[in-house]
């Protein structure tokens, strides 16, 4: 937790920090105690027990299936539960905002900012993703009742936010000079050579982060709504599949950061759920790409 602690300039350490105020909503102290008691554990109760090598991996999958479940399943509460998973996937955040954060000799730590606010994006996306499959059903896209719960959830934010699913889809996809046979067998090989996705604890988290000494902020998750903000007025200077329009970023921020259902926030903006839900992803698309100029050309960076 040392390093953590250390974190609280930062997107990630001040969510942290906005989760552990958070009294209304948690998982039930029994389900990291092991006992009868069904009040809600802080998101900072929740996170040592994550951290110890005491944790059996099937409580760290429990804890993370109640607090998924009750994201998809309490609307009334969803904000507070999105703030509350934030906080307990903070090591999480940290060490794969660190990989995403590639060096670079401009502002180092900027770049680590922004690669942790587009995690969160990712992350808080992740848990309430749907597909539809060729039968039409729909499901959501992270199975939680498979084990290793948040190492997939981690997983997938971070494959979305390096690029990875893109190039992935791209691999996938059957080539003008292959067989049938030939593109079946070669994702039969991608299949096997995918990398398994491992828990990892605060020991991974690079020691480039945990040597900050930045002072707490206690502004929470509206440092990153504003964080976004910033990005929707830069975007407007940008060419137009950077644009990220007024409206879908108020989806995005009010039902990803906000926690207010889809529905509710599509009917209060006079659009049907299904535009509502496409809109909002095009605006997850474009913010990437304004990230992603960001650190290509460092000139672009909003300000703190």
């Amino acid at each position: 937790m040392t390093a953590l602690a250390k974190e609280k300039k930062l997107p990630a350490g001040r969510v942290l920090a906005a989760a552990i105020t958070v009294h209304r909503v948690g998982v039930p102290k029994g389900l990291i105690t092991g006992t009868d008691d069904s009040s809600p554990a802080r998101a900072d109760e929740v996170l040592r027990h994550m951290l110890s090598d005491g944790t059996a991996p099937e409580t760290k999958d429990q804890v993370w299936r109640h607090i998924i479940t009750q994201v998809r399943d309490d609307p009334d509460n969803r904000e507070d539960w999105n703030l509350y998973a934030l906080g307990v996937a903070t090591p999480g955040l940290l060490t794969r905002a660190v990989r995403l954060a590639l060096p670079d000799e401009h502002d180092p730590d900027e770049r680590f900012g922004k690669a942790q606010f587009v995690l969160i994006v990712a992350l808080l996306e992740r848990m309430q993703a749907t597909v539809t499959t060729a039968a039409g059903h729909t499901r959501w896209r992270l199975d939680i009742d498979r084990p290793n719960v948040f190492s997939r959830l981690l997983g997938g934010a971070y494959d979305h936010a390096s690029g990875r699913t893109e190039h992935r889809r791209k691999q996938r996809t059957r080539r003008h000079d292959e067989t049938a046979a030939e593109h079946q067998a070669r994702i039969a090989r991608l299949k096997e050579e995918q990398p398994r996705e491992v828990p990892m604890g605060d020991s991974e988290i690079n020691a480039r982060a945990a040597e900050r000494q930045p002072d707490p902020d206690p502004r929470g998750i509206d440092a990153v709504i504003a964080r976004l903000q910033e990005y929707v007025a830069q975007s407007a200077q940008m060419p137009a599949a950077y644009r990220i329009d007024a409206t879908n970023a108020e989806l995005l921020a009010r039902t990803y950061l906000g926690g207010e259902p889809l529905g509710h926030v599509a009917a209060e903006l006079n659009l049907s759920q299904s535009n509502a839900s496409k809109r909002r992803a095009t605006a997850v698309r474009q913010l990437r790409r304004v990230i992603a100029a960001n650190k290509s050309d460092p000139r672009q960076q909003p300000h703190s």
